[in-house]
């Protein structure tokens, strides 16, 4: 059993833009570079330049509208420590917080059985402890909890944000897998639990990835709040009435960003220090350049060493991450086999370790609290047809007609549905991520100890964990130790 405790290293104060009226180019606006936009027009800071990509604000807060019903295919859900982001949604009139009904877990692949989560870590738990039964099982669970909770605790403390760098006695006792660290403190009773709240998520298998990872992003209040029965109206995870893409384009909106889209940055030169980057875009005229004075960039840091020459050292740590991918696809169907709940789970599939779907969620039901039952929304005739969310991840880029053969494979065979159309899909880079060593040697703090060095924040998803919780703390932190 762990039960470490030791001083924690504070955040260091870091440098950031010399006065209000620097030209500061941020790139990307997705949730990181939008929230960023946002906070430092707030402190006032007047000449703000967002370039994206694409032609839309929102990366990978995309929503689909499609039969009168928004469909998010990427960032969905909210859980309990999404404060910042619940301040924002009401800020800006973004929509209302709905409550998500609980997953049902498919476990047989033959003959569909739908359990719920908790369910899932007692049958998983039988399989390691015979003598586990579905009566004992239940408080085996909460006893792990509890103790996961205390440990949690004993080694990182009490915190808000991005967790503190831990000390090397705490990184050197985790220097092991997710999954490592539930067995050798006894709490393999929760790995159900995170199936559905991690690996389905995008988050990584507990085998594979760091237990740095895993405890980062499921936090004792997240844990106890989501383990305590609710009825579905008082469900602790929550999703967005008009989708998670309307937040950030209202921030935009509401604040009047400099946002230009379609612009996509071809490289960043380093001028002296004094004058700052110059930063070659590309728009409807051509390829143009602008000087700024500061950088601030957001997306995946191994993907920006061809933008701009980083120095050696930050170069060298952008380098080692590794992402796999989630593709995400918007299809057509009508109603076959399916769970009592609007979002299901296919843990059979997620062993398979292939293109295989691991997820689907029927985006009208959520949002209206369907229970069980059929439903007829607006579409051309008037039949009645499921459109749902799927979910598929690989290691590497997955090929378009493999995904669609394992697609319709699924939904033809396992939910028994005819009628298959595929609306939109979209592949995304997803989490991340570095190695278990990497992790051990605190990868993640070291990165924070370089921002402000050489005029350049670095920010978003790759920094710290995916998630727009994280990436809207990871700024505030940013500011405030730039601030203080």
């Amino acid at each position: 059993m762990m039960n470490q405790t030791c001083p924690q290293t504070p955040f260091p104060k870091i440098k950031g833009p010399r006065c209000k009226h620097d030209k500061i180019a941020i790139i990307g606006a997705g949730p990181s570079g939008i929230h960023m936009a946002y906070r430092l027009k707030e402190e006032g800071y007047t000449r703000v330049t967002v370039f994206e990509k694409n032609n839309y604000i929102g990366g990978k807060s995309r929503t689909i509208n499609y039969r009168e019903t928004p469909h998010d295919m990427g960032t969905v859900y909210t859980q309990p420590d999404y404060t910042e982001i619940y301040k924002l949604v009401e800020k800006f009139n973004a929509g209302d917080l709905l409550p998500m009904p609980q997953p049902d877990v498919w476990v047989d692949e033959n003959n569909p059985t739908f359990i719920t989560s908790l369910q899932n870590s007692i049958r998983i738990l039988q399989g390691l402890r015979p003598n586990v039964t579905t009566v004992t099982g239940p408080s085996i669970v909460i006893d792990a909890t509890l103790r996961y909770i205390g440990l949690h605790r004993a080694m990182f403390g009490d915190y808000r944000g991005m967790m503190p760098r831990p000390c090397p006695a705490v990184l050197s006792q985790i220097n092991m897998t997710f999954g490592e660290f539930l067995t050798s403190n006894n709490l393999d009773a929760l790995r159900g639990l995170f199936f559905s709240i991690q690996t389905i998520q995008g988050y990584g298998k507990v085998d594979e990835i760091s237990a740095l990872y895993g405890l980062i992003w499921v936090t004792p209040n997240f844990l106890a709040q989501v383990l305590v029965p609710a009825l579905p109206s008082e469900r602790k995870v929550k999703i967005l009435s008009k989708g998670f893409q309307f937040l950030w384009e209202e921030i935009a909106r509401q604040n009047k960003l400099n946002v230009r889209l379609s612009s996509p940055v071809r490289n960043v030169v380093r001028l002296s220090k004094k004058k700052g980057f110059y930063v070659a875009y590309k728009d409807k005229h051509g390829i143009c350049g602008e000087r700024f004075d500061f950088l601030i960039t957001t997306p995946e840091m191994s993907t920006m060493t061809d933008v701009i020459k980083f120095d050696a050292q930050t170069q060298e740590m952008f380098l080692k991450s590794f992402h796999y991918y989630y593709t995400t696809t918007l299809a057509d169907a009508d109603f076959g086999i399916k769970g009592a709940n609007p979002q299901d789970y296919y843990y059979y599939n997620v062993e398979k370790g292939d293109e295989s779907v691991w997820a689907s969620r029927d985006s009208y039901s959520s949002l209206n609290l369907l229970i069980d039952g059929n439903y007829t929304v607006p579409n051309p005739g008037g039949q009645q047809l499921k459109t749902s969310v799927y979910y598929q991840l690989t290691e590497g880029k997955p090929k378009r007609q493999t995904l669609t053969r394992k697609l319709r494979q699924h939904v033809l065979s396992t939910e028994k549905a005819s009628n298959f159309k595929i609306i939109k899909r979209i592949r995304w880079p997803y989490f991340p991520r570095y190695s278990v060593s990497d992790m051990a040697t605190g990868i993640l703090w070291d990165i924070f100890d370089r921002q402000g060095l050489h005029n350049i924040w670095y920010i978003g998803s790759s920094v710290y964990f995916e998630s727009v919780m994280n990436i809207v703390e990871y700024n505030n932190l940013l500011l405030k130790q730039f601030l203080q």
